[in-house]
């Protein structure tokens, strides 16, 4: 008897310290798993140039393509970017953002990255004003806050210009100033609608980044777009024109996304284009 009792408290000792090693074991996987997992990094790169960019033209959800300048400059991105490990790559649903990423893509060495497609991500929509001459649309857009042309906005909005212009066309598209037929889903976007669906969309590739082990994103949008999501949720905005292929590093921790460094940086299209020498 006092042998079995023996042998049934060495057995229950063993299996009280193999399930102990065996929990030892999962929680050390699973701090492992947890440390390796990457920072999440969103390079905010604005298209290259376009015909609109150089015609002067209201582009808004209009497909303008690069010119062939617009096409260098993107390559020069992506060589400038070279080294760089990209896990996923994002561009809104127009020629000039899709084309932008895919060369990025290309010349930094991600080319097996696949671009994923959102229309969350275009240029804000101008409506009854799309294709219009800038300079044509000024005055009259300016005029919606009582300024004589746009330069006299500008100077006096600072930086929620860009807000107030994307506002200006919605207020004047609302009232169908252009006397058009569009319907009310193809009317002219206000700066709300815009931050919401840029806010949203990038939140939302944050999160799904981080799920999957963090890393590099590169997500490829627009000008005025990108400026009224900037606008909306950093202190270091102040409203500079962003130029073609300049890239904003957006960081995400405890659930929220942050800018690091500089907005609009030309850095790495810089550095590509030396490369290109």
């Amino acid at each position: 008897m006092k042998l079995a009792q023996t042998l049934k408290t060495t057995l229950s000792i063993a299996l009280i310290a193999t399930g102990a090693f065996a929990l030892s074991g999962t929680t050390s996987a699973q701090a492992k798993k947890k440390t390796t997992t990457k920072p999440v990094t969103i390079y905010l790169t604005r298209h290259g140039e376009t015909t609109g960019n150089v015609m002067g033209r209201v582009q808004g959800w209009s497909d303008f393509p690069l010119t062939k300048n617009g096409l260098s400059v993107a390559n020069d991105l992506g060589r400038g970017l070279k080294g760089k490990t990209f896990k996923y790559a994002y561009a809104g649903n127009l020629t000039r953002q899709e084309v932008t990423a895919k060369h990025a893509l290309k010349y930094s060495g991600n080319a097996k990255v696949k671009v994923k497609i959102s229309s969350a991500l275009r240029e804000g929509g101008y409506g009854s004003f799309e294709g219009d001459s800038i300079a044509t649309d000024n005055a009259l857009i300016a005029g919606v806050y009582g300024y004589k042309n746009g330069d006299e906005m500008m100077a006096k909005q600072g930086k929620a210009y860009w807000t107030k212009l994307q506002d200006a066309y919605y207020t004047l598209d609302k009232q169908n100033s252009q006397k058009t037929k569009l319907v009310k889903g193809d009317r002219a976007e206000s700066s709300k609608q815009v931050q919401k669906r840029m806010a949203k969309e990038l939140k939302q590739i944050a999160k799904t980044t981080k799920r999957h082990g963090g890393g590099n994103v590169l997500v490829v949008s627009s000008g005025m777009s990108i400026n009224e999501y900037l606008a909306s949720m950093t202190k270091k905005y102040k409203g500079t024109p962003l130029k073609n292929a300049s890239v904003t590093k957006l960081t995400y921790k405890n659930n929220k996304l942050s800018v690091s460094g500089k907005i609009g940086s030309l850095y790495y299209v810089n550095k590509g284009a030396k490369l290109a020498k």
